[in-house]
């Protein structure tokens, strides 16, 4: 297995931000989501990243054409730090002293935002897919005066 430099992150390390139905696929944009489910898992290592703890988050995406399902995978792995914390403050998590702290109690049923894109299979050119390109951070909520 190849060398790789970093470290393995751990679940309750703090990390520092960086730069099933039908099938509805959705065009490229932003959409609002939620987290269905959330379940630690191992990613066994690849030519481009050690083996690592690994977080399997299920999204849900209502829109009028339907409702999509993807499945994203979170890498915890020092190089990835800046993409976890685009996640946590994707949902609401606050950066305090440059530092985000991974709560992952609250991911499940968590809500946010993310920039979806569409990508080929690598074994099949036929099939798309949707992935997470980008996750937003959180927008406070805005009052209005006699609005509830």
């Amino acid at each position: 297995m190849a060398e790789f430099e970093g470290r393995e992150i751990g679940w309750d390390d703090s990390i520092e931000k960086g730069e099933g139905g039908d099938f509805v696929h959705l065009p490229d944009g932003d959409y609002d989501y939620k987290i269905e489910s959330f379940e630690r898992a191992r990613f066994n290592g690849s030519d481009k990243a050690p083996a690592c703890n690994k977080a399997v988050l299920k999204l849900r995406i209502d829109t009028e054409e339907g409702t999509s399902l993807i499945t994203e995978s979170l890498l915890l792995y020092d190089r990835m730090q800046w993409k976890l914390a685009e996640f946590f403050l994707s949902i609401g998590e606050k950066e305090v002293e440059g530092k985000i702290r991974m709560n992952w109690t609250i991911v499940p049923g968590s809500t946010g935002r993310a920039t979806i894109e569409t990508r080929t299979d690598r074994n099949d050119a036929t099939k798309k897919y949707n992935h997470v390109k980008k996750w937003l951070p959180k927008e406070p909520k805005k009052f209005e005066a006699g609005k509830f």
